[in-house]
């Protein structure tokens, strides 16, 4: 790519960056489109958002993304590579438009999903300790337990970008609608998503990311956490309230305790 084009490339994504960050009704949603298959994917952090776009780019292009082969090797991962593509970014509006292309989206329950986000994010991979000092200044741990880091989720989010990110409410990854989607999955139904995407490529396997063996559970958090976990994601279980409810997850949370 020229420097010319290189230039006029970066300044689209910083204005889709920007938009996106200020609310702009124009990139509110970040989509991932197949042309010829004429396919739309809403990604959500932590809802196997890594497999799924690694089953995409396998159906459009025959192979994982890989930044070690050409022209991959200017990006720093599938996540990058999907948002700095053309039309990455656009509207609700121009979605529920979009009879022409099949639309999905993989939703999970919220708190645990939070419960992945700290299992992977905090301590498998670290992620707080890259803004130690800063956290440190606000007198917040760096390895903080699970019920710590839920209780003061806020400071964290503030703190970190990435957490803040694989955290954030899954409704506004989804524009707070769901309207304009075709199927939405559950991410204990990925065999789902496999079968339908072999549509496309009749061999495809969606990969799992391994994460390692920690595990924790909601019978892990505090009955304090669990309230401030549920109260917290109160937008993603009204706009879920099909799949999901507060009531469902207390059930479950306190008949593991017994």
């Amino acid at each position: 790519m020229s420097i010319i084009s290189r230039t006029i490339e970066n300044i689209r994504l910083y204005y889709h960056f920007v938009g996106r960050r200020m609310g702009l009704p124009s990139c509110q949603i970040h989509q991932i489109y197949l042309p010829d298959q004429q396919l739309i994917y809403i990604p959500i952090p932590k809802n196997a958002c890594t497999s799924v776009k690694q089953a995409l780019h396998e159906i459009e292009f025959g192979n994982i993304f890989n930044t070690d082969l050409e022209p991959y090797n200017e990006y720093q991962d599938v996540h990058d590579y999907y948002h700095k593509r053309p039309y990455a970014f656009t509207s609700i509006e121009k979605l529920q438009k979009r009879t022409d292309a099949v639309r999905f989206a993989v939703i999970r329950d919220p708190v645990k999903r939070l419960i992945s986000c700290y299992r992977n994010r905090v301590v498998e991979l670290g992620d707080l300790e890259k803004t130690s000092s800063a956290l440190k200044s606000k007198g917040l741990p760096v390895k903080p337990d699970l019920n710590t880091f839920v209780l003061r989720l806020k400071a964290y989010r503030r703190a970190n970008k990435s957490i803040e990110h694989h955290s954030r409410p899954q409704h506004t990854f989804l524009g707070n609608s769901l309207s304009y989607i075709d199927h939405i999955f559950l991410l204990k139904q990925m065999k789902a998503v496999e079968d339908m995407l072999k549509k496309f490529k009749a061999d495809l396997r969606i990969r799992k990311i391994k994460s390692g063996g920690v595990t924790y559970g909601l019978q892990d958090l505090s009955e304090e956490a669990l309230e401030f976990a549920l109260t917290f994601y109160q937008k993603d279980y009204s706009l879920f309230d099909n799949y999901f409810s507060p009531s469902k997850v207390r059930e479950q949370y306190y008949t593991g305790r017994k």
